[in-house]
Protein backbone atom coordinates (compact mmCIF):
# COMPACT_ATOMS: atom_id res chain seq x y z
CA UNK A 1 0.00 0.00 0.00
CA UNK A 2 0.95 3.51 -0.45
CA UNK A 3 0.60 6.88 1.71
CA UNK A 4 2.04 10.33 0.74
CA UNK A 5 2.29 13.28 2.40
CA UNK A 6 2.99 16.74 1.32
CA UNK A 7 5.14 19.88 2.64
CA UNK A 8 5.69 23.05 0.74
CA UNK A 9 8.32 25.46 1.09
CA UNK A 10 8.92 28.72 -0.22
CA UNK A 11 12.20 29.39 -1.05
CA UNK A 12 14.81 31.54 -3.37
CA UNK A 13 16.63 30.80 -5.76
CA UNK A 14 18.79 31.66 -8.96
CA UNK A 15 20.03 29.96 -12.07
CA UNK A 16 23.16 32.13 -13.13
CA UNK A 17 23.66 30.45 -16.98
CA UNK A 18 19.74 30.35 -17.90
CA UNK A 19 18.60 32.73 -20.60
CA UNK A 20 15.23 33.68 -18.95
CA UNK A 21 14.70 35.57 -15.44
CA UNK A 22 15.57 32.55 -13.82
CA UNK A 23 19.02 33.90 -14.27
CA UNK A 24 18.28 36.87 -11.60
CA UNK A 25 17.20 36.26 -7.77
CA UNK A 26 13.48 35.23 -7.39
CA UNK A 27 11.60 32.80 -5.50
CA UNK A 28 9.17 29.69 -5.43
CA UNK A 29 6.40 28.06 -3.84
CA UNK A 30 7.60 24.30 -3.73
CA UNK A 31 5.33 21.22 -3.23
CA UNK A 32 7.15 18.06 -1.92
CA UNK A 33 5.30 14.88 -1.76
CA UNK A 34 6.71 11.98 -0.04
CA UNK A 35 4.99 9.05 -0.93
CA UNK A 36 6.08 5.04 1.29
CA UNK A 37 5.19 2.13 0.27
CA UNK A 38 4.71 -0.88 2.62
CA UNK A 39 2.54 -3.34 4.24
CA UNK A 40 -0.25 -2.41 6.49
CA UNK A 41 0.42 -3.01 10.13
CA UNK A 42 -2.02 -5.46 11.66
CA UNK A 43 0.29 -5.87 15.39
CA UNK A 44 -2.93 -5.75 17.23
CA UNK A 45 -2.45 -2.96 19.70
CA UNK A 46 0.37 -1.20 18.39
CA UNK A 47 0.19 2.75 18.05
CA UNK A 48 0.55 2.42 13.99
CA UNK A 49 -2.17 -0.69 14.26
CA UNK A 50 -3.88 -0.48 10.39
CA UNK A 51 -1.28 2.46 9.09
CA UNK A 52 1.68 1.81 6.64
CA UNK A 53 3.37 4.33 8.92
CA UNK A 54 1.98 7.30 11.20
CA UNK A 55 1.62 10.47 8.85
CA UNK A 56 3.06 12.86 12.21
CA UNK A 57 6.43 10.52 12.00
CA UNK A 58 6.52 10.96 8.38
CA UNK A 59 5.89 14.51 8.60
CA UNK A 60 8.71 14.93 11.19
CA UNK A 61 11.08 13.59 9.23
CA UNK A 62 10.04 15.95 6.31
CA UNK A 63 9.66 18.73 8.21
CA UNK A 64 13.28 18.37 9.83
CA UNK A 65 15.59 17.42 7.50
CA UNK A 66 13.56 19.23 4.14
CA UNK A 67 11.21 22.10 5.44
CA UNK A 68 13.31 23.27 8.15
CA UNK A 69 16.54 23.50 6.49
CA UNK A 70 14.92 25.51 3.04
CA UNK A 71 11.61 26.96 4.15
CA UNK A 72 11.71 30.99 3.61
CA UNK A 73 15.74 30.23 2.74
CA UNK A 74 17.91 30.73 -0.72
CA UNK A 75 19.44 27.50 -2.27
CA UNK A 76 22.73 28.70 -4.16
CA UNK A 77 25.39 26.93 -6.77
CA UNK A 78 28.64 26.74 -4.68
CA UNK A 79 30.16 28.23 -8.71
CA UNK A 80 27.88 31.33 -8.30
CA UNK A 81 30.30 33.39 -6.33
CA UNK A 82 29.31 36.35 -6.87
CA UNK A 83 25.10 35.57 -5.96
CA UNK A 84 26.67 33.50 -2.93
CA UNK A 85 28.54 35.81 -0.93
CA UNK A 86 25.60 38.52 -1.30
CA UNK A 87 23.18 35.69 0.09
CA UNK A 88 25.39 34.15 2.75
CA UNK A 89 25.73 38.00 4.16
CA UNK A 90 22.08 38.54 3.93
CA UNK A 91 19.84 35.94 4.97
CA UNK A 92 20.48 32.58 7.60
CA UNK A 93 19.12 29.52 5.95
CA UNK A 94 21.14 28.67 2.71
CA UNK A 95 21.36 25.78 1.35
CA UNK A 96 24.76 25.76 -0.78
CA UNK A 97 24.68 23.08 -4.02
CA UNK A 98 27.02 21.17 -5.84
CA UNK A 99 24.52 21.43 -8.78
CA UNK A 100 22.63 24.76 -10.20
CA UNK A 101 19.58 24.81 -7.70
CA UNK A 102 16.79 23.42 -10.48
CA UNK A 103 13.73 21.96 -9.47
CA UNK A 104 15.40 18.47 -10.38
CA UNK A 105 17.99 19.04 -8.69
CA UNK A 106 16.20 20.07 -5.41
CA UNK A 107 13.96 16.58 -6.10
CA UNK A 108 16.82 14.89 -5.91
CA UNK A 109 18.31 16.63 -3.04
CA UNK A 110 14.56 16.17 -0.85
CA UNK A 111 14.92 12.71 -1.38
CA UNK A 112 18.71 11.96 -0.18
CA UNK A 113 17.56 14.17 2.96
CA UNK A 114 15.00 11.64 4.19
CA UNK A 115 16.15 8.27 2.56
CA UNK A 116 17.78 5.92 4.88
CA UNK A 117 15.39 7.94 7.81
CA UNK A 118 12.36 6.09 7.15
CA UNK A 119 11.82 2.85 9.06
CA UNK A 120 11.75 -0.74 7.17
Amino acid sequence: MLISRKIEIDYGHTLPNSFSFCNQLHGHRGVIVATVEGPVIERHGDAEEGMVMDFKFLRQIMDEHIHDLLDHGFAVWKEDKEDLEFILRRNSRVLVTDEPPTAEYLAKWAFRQIEGKLPE
